[in-house]
C-alpha cells in the first residue's frame, strides 16, 4: 500500500534545528508515521540506523499508549538512556516520556503476573534446581556432569521452541513433544541425545510450568507461559518492534496480544538467519498477518558500511546504498594467497565453526590471545567428547581415530534417516574436534579438552573469531571473511535442488550479514593459507 496524500506537510513535522537532519527515506516515514493510522512495515537494510528512526516516530506520535519492543536488555537499558535524555539530538520532535520500553521477557513477566494474580519471583536458578531434585530423586547415575549442563539447556531450549507436555493435554504448543522435535534442540546444542536425558528434561519441563503456575519462573518462562497458558498482555495503541525478521512464532503470539492498535514493524528480511534455532524465516511476512493494511516504507541508506561494500551487496540487497560521508573502504580477496592478520581491531568471520577453531588455536600457538563468541559451543563440544573419549589420558592418535569412527557411523545414520541438517551439524561438529586435535600442543585427550577451555576463556577483544551468526548486530573496523567458498553449503544447494529454498536464502543472507559487519576494510581470505 502507498501512502495517500496527507494535509500534513514536512514543514509542520519538523523544524530546521541543526542537530539532527533526516535523509529523504527517513522523511517519507515520519510523513507516513504523523500522515496516517495504518501499520508501518520498514524494511531496513544493515547500518541504517532504524533505532534512530523509530525513536523519531515515537517522539513524533501522539501521546497514547506506546510501547517500543527491543531485542534485549541492553538494548532496553541504551533505548531508556536515549529516550530520556533531554539533551538527545533527536528532543526536538518531541518528548518520549509516554513510551513504555520494553523486551518480549518484560512484556511476558507481566502478563503472567497478572494472569495467575500474583507477584512473580524470579529464580534464575529454578532449571538447575530442578534436575538436580529430578536425577537425585529418579537415582540416575547414568547422568555425568556434561549431561547436567546438557539437561539444563534441552529445557531452555524447548521453552523457547514452544514445546508443551504431553501432560498438558488442553495447551497448545507450537512443536509436539516427541523425539524428533527435542532431537532437533539437541542438535543445535551441540548435544547426542538419548532416553535418559529426554525422561529428565520432559520431567523438568513439567515441573517448571508447575511451578510457574506457583509464581516461581526464570528469564525463559517469562515468555514461554505467558504466550501459550494465558498470559493477560497490558495493550497498547501502537507497538513499535525492532529487528523483526528475528522474531519465533512465540514471540508473534506476544505480540498479537499485546497491539491494540497501531504496529510500527522495522526489520531486514535479508539478515534473516536464525530458522536453524526457531526464528520464523519468513517472520516479518507473518506479521503481515496480524493486520488487513500496511504502508511499505524502505530504509536503505547505510551509514556503517563503506561504498566499496555496499556495491558489492547489490546482487542480495538491490538498493542498498551508502550515506555519501560514508568511507570508500577497502576490498581484498586473498581467497588464494597467504595472508596474516592485519593490523588493529579485526574480527574474523565464517559461516562453521571448525575452520575458527583452527584458526584461533594457529593464533594462540603464535603467542597471540584471541577470543571466540559463543561459550556454549565449546562446552557442547567438550561434552561430545567425553562421550566419544572418556579418559584424559587417551592419545590423540587414537582419540582422532574414536572421533572418526563416531561421527561417520551417526552422519550416515542421519542421512539414511534424510536428515540432511542434523548431518551437516555433526558434519562441523566432527570438523571442530579434528581442528583441536590436530592443531594443539599436547599428546592427550584431556590436552585437547583444556585446549577448548582456554578458546573460549581468552579476554582479547583485538582478535575476535565468530560465526557469522553469533556477530550479527556487531561490527568491526576490519572483517575477514574465513573460507567464503562454505556459501552457499552443499546442504543448503542439495535442499534448493529439492525445490527447498529456505536454506539457501539463510545462507544468502548469512554472508550479507558477515560482510556488512566491516566498517572499513573487508577480505576474504581462506584458513588453508593462514599464517598468523
Amino acid at each position: 500500500m502507498t501512502l495517500s496524500p496527507s494535509s500534513i506537510s514536512l514543514d509542520e513535522l519538523m523544524d530546521d534545528s541543526p542537530q539532527f537532519t533526516l535523509t529523504s527515506e527517513q522523511e517519507a516515514i515520519l510523513l507516513a508515521a504523523k500522515g496516517s493510522q495504518t501499520s508501518l512495515m520498514i524494511t531496513a537494510m544493515a547500518g541504517c540506523s532504524k533505532s534512530t528512526v523509530l525513536e523519531v516516530i515515537a517522539r513524533s506520535l501522539p501521546k497514547v499508549s506506546t510501547c517500543y519492543v527491543v531485542f534485549n536488555k541492553k538494548n532496553q537499558v541504551e533505548a531508556e538512556r536515549k529516550f530520556g535524555d533531554r539533551n538527545s539530538k533527536l528532543a526536538h520532535f518531541g518528548d518520549a516520556s509516554h513510551v513504555v520500553i520494553k523486551t518480549a521477557n518484560g512484556l511476558g513477566h507481566s502478563a503472567w503476573s497478572r494472569a495467575i494474580g500474583k507477584r512473580l519471583t524470579l529464580d534464575t536458578k529454578k532449571v538447575f534446581n530442578l534436575v538436580k531434585e529430578t536425577i537425585t530423586k529418579e537415582n540416575l547415575r547414568s547422568i555425568d556432569r556434561g549431561d547436567f549442563t546438557a539437561i539444563m539447556q534441552l529445557v531452555s531450549k524447548a521453552r523457547t521452541a514452544g514445546i508443551v507436555p504431553k501432560s498438558h493435554s488442553t495447551v497448545r504448543g507450537l512443536l509436539p513433544d516427541d523425539w524428533d522435535s527435542w532431537e532437533q534442540l539437541a542438535d543445535q546444542l551441540y548435544l547426542d541425545l538419548n532416553e535418559d536425558l529426554l525422561y529428565v528434561a520432559r520431567k523438568c519441563l513439567t515441573e517448571c510450568i508447575r511451578q510457574s503456575y506457583q509464581g516461581t519462573i526464570d528469564f525463559d518462562d517469562q515468555i514461554y507461559m505467558s504466550a501459550l497458558f494465558g498470559g493477560v498482555f497490558d495493550r497498547y495503541a501502537v507497538l513499535l518492534l525492532d529487528e523483526s525478521q528475528d522474531l519465533s512464532p512465540i514471540n508473534h503470539l506476544q505480540i498479537k496480544r499485546a497491539a491494540a492498535g497501531r504496529l510500527i514493524v522495522v526489520g531486514d528480511p535479508r539478515q534473516a538467519i536464525y530458522a536453524f534455532r526457531g526464528a520464523d524465516s519468513s517472520s516479518m511476512d507473518s506479521l503481515r498477518q496480524l493486520r488487513p493494511d500496511w504502508i511499505d516504507l524502505p530504509l536503505s541508506t547505510t551509514f556503517r558500511c563503506p561504498k566499496i561494500l555496499v556495491e558489492r551487496q547489490q546482487s542480495h540487497a538491490q538498493g542498498f546504498q551508502a550515506h555519501e560521508s560514508n568511507p570508500e573502504g577497502m576490498f581484498l580477496d586473498l581467497s588464494s594467497k597467504e595472508w596474516r592478520l592485519p593490523p588493529g581491531q579485526v574480527a574474523i568471520l565464517c559461516r562453521n565453526n571448525a575452520p575458527l577453531f583452527a584458526a584461533a588455536l594457529r593464533i594462540i600457538k603464535s603467542g597471540s590471545g584471541c577470543t571466540i563468541l559463543g561459550s556454549e559451543i565449546g562446552k557442547g563440544l567438550i561434552n561430545v567428547s567425553k562421550k566419544i573419549v572418556p579418559q584424559d589420558s587417551t592419545s590423540l592418535a587414537d582419540a582422532r581415530v574414536l572421533v572418526l569412527e563416531h561421527f561417520e557411523r551417526e552422519i550416515q545414520k542421519a542421512i539414511a534417516n534424510q536428515k540432511d541438517s542434523k548431518a551437516e551439524i555433526l558434519e562441523d561438529r566432527k570438523d571442530c574436534l579434528l581442528a583441536v586435535l590436530d592443531n594443539i600442543k599436547g599428546s592427550t585427550m584431556g590436552d585437547a579438552r583444556r585446549a577448548l577451555e582456554s578458546m573460549f576463556s581468552k579476554d582479547n577483544l583485538r582478535i575476535v573469531l565468530s560465526t557469522g551468526h553469533k556477530a550479527k548486530g556487531l561490527e568491526w573496523p576490519t572483517v575477514v571473511h574465513l573460507d567464503p567458498w562454505r556459501i552457499p553449503s552443499k546442504w543448503a544447494k542439495e535442499a534448493l535442488a529439492a525445490g527447498n529454498s529456505v536454506a539457501y536464502n539463510q545462507d544468502m543472507n548469512l554472508r550479507y550479514v558477515i560482510e556488512t559487519r566491516a566498517q572499513e576494510t573487508l577480505i576474504l581470505a581462506n584458513l588453508e593459507n593462514f599464517q598468523p
